[in-house]
């Protein structure tokens, strides 16, 4: 949603009470309260309807909450009234996908593309619709387009050009990929009723721990899920993530001694022989060789320490991109079981325990397979 919208909606002379309207529905979205964002957003709508930014910004409550025909209704209404408004077309493409009229989708992207030429979003969007009618060639020429306008890669377009064969995937997932997908994640993670795996790594940690009150670590800790479920285990419990939205969520819990926004391999790096448990609930996801995170937990693990973690299976030995197109798109690896273990090994570590797990339900409510991994620092 555009922070600029509420200046312009003045100078259009829109009544303050629809303004008010709009930008408390805004907030309440950004709050992760769905319904109440919409209710105030329709009221807005209903002041003065003659804002396009108040239906693209209605459009984007419904399809947070899964509405996607009136999503699409509500962009229509606001390129009817705003026929240029390329963001509108690029998402009611997506709409059009979400809803299986690629067709449609198809013309809305074009659509975006002849008013914002080279946008890298339209690009990205156009490559995995390309991608999933098995129009390889032209997916990869869009992936392509879309990292010349976006260096950073924040779609992870790196990634999904690998699994089509067509590129070497990147080490980890991006940094701005990362930023950008656990923005929007941090509004309604606490509400995720589909997804285990800090249920999974805090049941192992109580299982595998020889005593209580331990210094922990939790990488990638998020809003504190995970945090949270072992308070009780430690004596000292810190956090670190790269996503500040995350944090901010973890902060008002008031669960941990210390949370930092970093890097985690910076943050191992600096942090040697400090913990007796490192914990990580799909994070390790978005590495693909793990050697790298493996050595550093174990130099930031004192003598016996523990590493706690979960992964996305891979039926052959080795890693790759996800198989999934959602979870590629997430920027997520699938590591197999027999990697992890000589991998472990290399960078000293002892098996405690690996198996296969239920690590969360897709969007259809499908198990996804994933690890379990707790490894134990070798004494030296």
């Amino acid at each position: 949603m555009n922070r600029k919208q509420r200046r312009v909606e003045k100078k259009a002379g829109v009544s303050a009470d629809a303004l008010t309207l709009h930008a408390d529905g805004v907030q309440a979205f950004v709050a992760g309260n769905l319904d109440l964002a919409a209710n105030l957003i329709t009221q807005a709508i209903a002041a003065n309807g003659q804002m396009p930014d108040f239906h693209y910004n209605l459009a984007i409550v419904r399809k947070a909450q899964g509405k996607l025909k009136q999503a699409a209704a509500s962009y229509q209404q606001a390129i009817a009234l705003k026929p240029d408004y390329a963001d509108a077309h690029n998402n009611l493409g997506n709409i059009w996908k979400s809803l299986g009229q690629p067709d449609k989708a198809c013309a809305s992207f074009e659509r975006a593309l002849e008013i914002r030429p080279g946008n890298p979003g339209t690009h990205y969007s156009l490559g995995v619709l390309c991608s999933e009618a098995g129009e390889c060639a032209q997916a990869a020429l869009h992936f392509r387009l879309c990292l010349e306008n976006d260096p950073e890669d924040s779609r992870g377009a790196r990634l999904l050009l690998a699994r089509m064969g067509a590129g070497v995937a990147p080490e980890k997932t991006p940094q701005a990929q990362l930023l950008k997908i656990y923005d929007v994640r941090s509004r309604f993670w606490d509400q995720e009723s589909s997804y285990f795996a800090h249920g999974l790594v805090a049941d192992a940690l109580r299982e595998h721990a020889p005593r209580s009150q331990l210094d922990i670590l939790d990488i990638g800790c998020g809003t504190g899920l995970v945090g949270a479920a072992v308070r009780a285990s430690a004596r000292r419990l810190d956090g670190v993530d790269l996503s500040p939205a995350m944090l901010e969520k973890a902060q008002a819990k008031s669960i941990y001694d210390r949370l930092e926004q970093a890097d985690i391999l910076t943050f191992l790096s600096a942090h040697k022989d400090s913990y007796d448990a490192i914990l990580g609930a799909a994070v390790l996801i978005h590495f693909g060789d793990l050697s790298t995170v493996f050595q550093a937990a174990a130099a930031s693990l004192r003598e016996t320490g523990l590493f706690v973690f979960t992964l996305f299976a891979n039926e052959a030995d080795g890693f790759a991109v996800a198989a999934s197109d959602r979870l590629a798109q997430s920027g997520c690896y699938r590591h197999g079981g027999a990697y992890v273990e000589h991998t472990a090994e290399e960078c000293g570590f002892r098996i405690q325990m690996l198996k296969q797990v239920v690590h969360e339900h897709d969007q259809d409510g499908n198990p996804v397979a994933g690890l379990l991994a707790v490894l134990r620092r070798e004494t030296a």
